[in-house]
């Protein structure tokens, strides 16, 4: 009985040392973020998850202002990503943008155009919920990545290139 348990312990330990090995980032695999460990009496498993770094303040995330990034986007360095609800983006978008709500980021990873700047915007207040999909982008791998300084308010009072619908 003791042999069994110094292996069930054995066992929980390797798995724990396992799950606080940093693993390279990348697409999300659709796996539960932790490790799953039987309780060993038929009962449901226990996920252990590793430690989640937090995100560094949003005043550090990159922005980029009106004109670069639309000389950015004339020369197919660039892509818009809207990062404001469906319903938003349908009512009216930059033209070209493309929709992935900041509460589809984490699914939508390979939505985004590998190659390319990656120039968020949204319609709050200092750039913020463009400014936090940048930091999340960059912990996930995404690094040339710019929120845009003003969001859509301030594209539309300057009268830009917008659409409706999906496209």
């Amino acid at each position: 009985m003791r042999r069994m348990s110094a292996v069930a312990i054995g066992v929980l330990v390797a798995t724990i040392a396992s799950a606080q090995m940093k693993v390279p980032q990348g697409a999300p695999t659709g796996k539960p973020n932790g490790v799953s460990v039987n309780g060993g009496t038929g009962s449901s498993p226990i996920l252990i998850k590793p430690e989640v770094q937090p995100l560094p303040p949003l005043s550090t995330a990159r922005r980029i202002n009106r004109v670069e990034a639309i000389k950015l986007a004339k020369e197919n360095k660039a892509v818009y990503i809207d990062v404001r609800s469906e319903q938003s983006f349908l009512s009216g978008h930059i033209r070209g943008a493309i929709s992935v709500p900041h509460s589809q980021l984490a699914a939508r990873f390979r939505d985004i155009p590998p190659g390319k700047m990656i120039i968020t915007y949204c319609a709050c207040v200092e750039e913020h919920t463009a400014a936090l999909t940048v930091l999340e982008l960059n912990s996930h791998g995404f690094k040339n990545t710019a929120a845009l300084q003003g969001g859509w308010k301030d594209w539309v009072a300057a009268g830009l290139p917008t659409a409706t619908g999906t496209k």
